[in-house]
C-alpha cells in the first residue's frame, strides 16, 4: 500500500468525512454491535476479552473501550485496526460513502519528490523479489540455505518474511537494474547499490542472507544482511535515506501487527534470527529494534497495537545496563514494559533452538514489570541498612520514578520502595523534588485542603458527566462553580470543556480527547462520554450537585476561618478576631441559603 500525501486533502472535506461517516456502521463490519440505551456495545477487538466493554456512540461519533482504554473517532478506529494513516483512513471513508476528494495539484518539486517515493518503493520490492528467488534456487545459496535450516527456519516464514540471498558479487543488483527500467542512481540513494569513480555502480550487499525492512504502510523500505561464514561486519543494514529511518521502525510488524492484537501484547527483540525463530515456534507477535537502542518513536509505533509490551534481555552485565536505559523511552510514553531475562549467553535464538517454544512461552507467562527489576537490582547495589545506602537508593528510583507519567502508579511505586528499604514515602518524594523532606507536626498556618472524597467526589464527577451530556447546560452556569472542585483533574477537566463548548458552540468529543494533555484525563472524559443519565430532570440533579460542592468549599473554608479565629483570640488580636468573626458569619450566612433553597447555581 503506497503512502499517502495527508496534507493535500482539504480541511473541508475532512469533516465532510467525519460528519457523513456513520461510526456504528463502519465498525458494524468489523465487529458485532448491540443496541443499549443511546449507545452500542461490542467485544472490543483491541483486546481480548468475554464481557464487551467496547462502547461506540453515533451522536458523539465515538468509541471507547472500558477495558483497554483505547477510544478515539471512525479515522482513529481505521487507523488502529486497519494500520492505516491517515490519509489512508480518510480515503476510504470517502470512497464508501461517495465524497469526492478533489486535491490541490502538486507543483513540480512535490512531484518529482513523490514519483520519487513511488520509485524507491518499486526498486526495493523488485529486488527482494531477485534477493528471494536467489535463495531458494540459486546454487550458491546453498550455504545460506543450510544456515537457515540449521537454524530451524522453515520454508513458510523463508516466503512470509521474504528472505533473499545476495551472492558474493559486485554487481548481482547493478546488472538486475540495467535490464530493468530502474535507474541506478536511485537505487543508490537508497543504499542498495554503492556508487565509484567513473559513473559506476557495486552491490552494497555481497554474500548475505538477505532480510527485508517493511514499513506499516507494508513498503519495503530497506534491508539487512547477516555475512555467510567469516567476514565484517557480521550484520550489515541498509544507509538511512528518505524513505529508510531505523529509529522510526520495526523489523517484522508487517507480520506480527495482527498477531500482536490478537495476543494482546508483543515482544521486543534484538535481531532478525530473534524474529524469525520465535515465528518459526508459533510466537509471532514478535519485532526486533533495527540495530539500535529502543527510540520513542518505536515504541509509539508499537503503542498503536498495545500497552503490554515485553522486551528480552540476558543476565549478564551489559543485559542489565541496557534494561535499566530503555526504561525511560517507556515511561515517558506511559507504559511499564514486562521483562523476560534469559540465561547469560542466550538470546531469544539460541534458547528457543535449545530448550524449545514452549520454555519460552513459560518465559512470557513469568515476565515481570521492568520497573520492578531494575529497581531491586538498584537496591541490591547499596547496603540498605545503612542510612547512606538508604539514600543511595532514594536519589536513583526517584529519577526513574520522575518519570512515570500515571501519578498513582508513581506514587504506589514510592510506597512499595519505602516499605522496601525501611524510609517514608515523603523522603523519597522530596529526593525527587531535590528538597529536604518536610517537616511534620501542628501547623499554625491554614491547612492545606485536600482532595474531595465521598459523596462530595460524586457530585464533581456528576456535574461533568451532565455537562457533557447537555452540552446547552454549559452556557448556563459560572466558571467559577469549578473554584470549588477539590479533585485536580475534574477541576482542570471542568474548565476544559466549558472554555472550549463556549469557543466552539458545542462538543466535539474526539476533538477534546485528542487535544486533553495526559492520558489519564483523557481516559476520564473518554468514559464520562458514554454516560446515560436515567433522571427525569438533569437540570435539577445538576442543581443540586453544585449546590453540594459549594457547600463543600464552605465547610472546608469554615474550618479554614475558624482555626484562624481561634490563633487570633488566643494571641489576643482583637482586630484580627473581628476580622475573622465576620468572616465566620457571613460563611454561616451563605450556608443556610444554600441548604434552604435559596440559591439556585444553574441560571435560566
Amino acid at each position: 500500500m503506497q503512502e499517502s500525501t495527508a496534507h493535500f486533502i482539504p480541511d473541508e472535506k475532512i469533516r465532510e468525512i467525519r460528519e457523513t461517516s456513520s461510526i456504528v456502521e463502519v465498525i458494524s463490519d468489523y465487529i458485532g454491535l448491540k443496541k443499549v440505551g443511546v449507545n452500542h456495545k461490542g467485544l472490543c477487538p483491541f483486546h481480548n476479552e468475554k464481557t464487551p466493554s467496547f462502547h461506540v456512540n453515533e451522536n458523539k461519533r465515538f468509541f471507547h473501550c472500558f477495558g483497554c482504554g483505547t477510544s478515539g473517532d471512525v479515522f482513529a478506529f481505521l487507523m488502529k485496526h486497519d494500520n492505516l494513516s491517515f490519509a489512508e483512513a480518510a480515503r476510504l471513508l470517502a470512497k464508501r460513502y461517495g465524497i469526492h476528494l478533489p486535491e490541490k495539484p502538486l507543483n513540480s518539486h512535490d512531484r518529482q519528490r513523490q514519483s520519487e517515493r513511488e520509485s524507491f518503493f518499486s526498486i526495493n520490492e523488485s529486488v527482494a523479489q531477485l534477493y528471494h528467488r536467489l535463495l531458494l534456487s540459486d546454487a550458491r545459496a546453498a550455504k545460506a540455505r543450510d544456515y537457515l535450516s540449521q537454524r530451524g527456519i522453515g520454508a513458510e516464514i523463508i516466503q512470509e518474511h521474504c528472505i533473499g540471498f545476495a551472492p558474493d558479487n559486485w554487481d548481482t543488483v547493478v546488472q538486475y537494474l540495467k535490464s530493468t527500467t530502474f535507474s541506478p542512481a536511485l537505487a543508490c540513494k537508497i543504499g542498495l547499490i554503492v556508487s565509484k569513480s567513473g559513473g559506476q555502480f557495486y552491490d552494497r550487499f555481497r554474500n548475505r542472507i538477505i532480510f527485508p525492512i517493511w514499513n506499516v504502510s507494508r513498503n519495503i523500505i530497506g534491508f539487512g544482511g547477516r555475512v555467510i561464514g567469516q567476514g565484517e561486519p557480521k550484520y550489515l543494514n541498509s544507509s538511512e535515506s528518505v524513505i529508510y529511518n531505523k529509529g522510526q521502525n520495526l523489523y517484522g510488524l508487517q507480520s506480527a501487527g495482527h498477531h500482536i492484537q490478537k495476543e494482546g501484547g508483543a515482544i521486543i527483540v534484538e535481531g532478525y534470527l530473534d524474529v524469525l525463530t520465535l515465528h518459526q515456534a508459533g510466537i509471532k507477535n514478535t519485532v526486533a529494534a533495527l540495530g539500535t537502542a529502543l527510540t520513542e518513536h518505536q515504541i509509539q509505533l508499537l503503542k498503536r497495537y498495545t500497552a503490554d509490551i515485553i522486551t528480552v534481555f540476558d543476565a549478564d552485565p551489559a543485559g542489565e545496563k541496557a534494561m535499566a536505559r530503555s526504561l525511560e523511552p517507556f515511561l515517558h510514553n506511559g507504559i511499564s514494559p514486562r521483562v523476560i531475562v534469559l540465561p547469560k549467553g542466550e538470546d531469544p535464538d539460541s534458547f528457543v533452538r535449545s530448550q524449545g517454544g514452549e520454555a519460552f512461552q513459560k518465559k512470557i507467562a513469568g515476565a515481570g514489570f521492568l520497573l520492578d527489576f531494575v529497581i531491586e537490582r538498584i537496591i541490591a547495589r547499596h547496603d540498605i541498612a545503612s542510612p547512606r545506602g538508604q539514600v543511595a537508593v532514594c536519589d536513583e528510583a526517584a529519577v526513574l520514578l520522575g518519570q512515570i507519567t500515571d501519578p498513582m502508579e508513581r506514587d504506589l511505586y514510592e510506597q512499595k520502595i519505602a516499605r522496601r528499604i525501611g524510609v517514608s514515602q515523603a523522603q523519597i518524594r522530596s529526593r525527587g523534588a531535590g528538597l529536604p523532606a518536610q517537616k511534620t507536626g501542628a501547623q499554625t498556618a491554614p491547612a492545606k485542603q485536600e482532595s474531595a472524597t465521598g459523596p462530595a467526589k460524586n457530585a464533581e464527577v456528576l456535574i461533568l458527566k451532565i455537562l457533557i451530556a447537555h452540552p446547552d447546560y454549559i452556557m448556563r452556569i459560572s466558571e467559577d462553580v469549578f473554584e470549588g472542585f477539590t479533585h485536580p483533574d475534574l477541576k482542570k477537566l471542568g474548565l476544559f470543556i466549558t472554555e472550549s463548548c463556549r469557543k466552539a458552540g458545542g462538543l466535539d468529543i474526539p476533538h477534546l480527547v485528542e487535544s486533553l494533555d495526559g492520558q489519564p484525563l483523557q481516559k476520564l472524559l473518554a468514559e464520562m462520554a458514554f454516560f446515560e443519565n436515567p433522571s427525569n430532570d438533569p437540570a435539577k440533579e445538576l442543581d443540586d450537585c453544585m449546590r453540594a460542592v459549594r457547600l463543600q468549599k464552605l465547610a472546608g473554608e469554615k474550618k479554614r476561618v475558624g482555626l484562624l479565629l481561634k490563633q487570633a483570640e488566643a494571641a489576643r488580636d482583637e482586630s484580627a478576631s473581628v476580622q475573622y468573626q465576620q468572616q465566620y458569619v457571613q460563611l454561616v450566612e451563605e450556608q443556610k441559603k444554600i441548604n434552604k433553597g435559596a440559591l439556585h447555581f444553574l441560571q435560566s
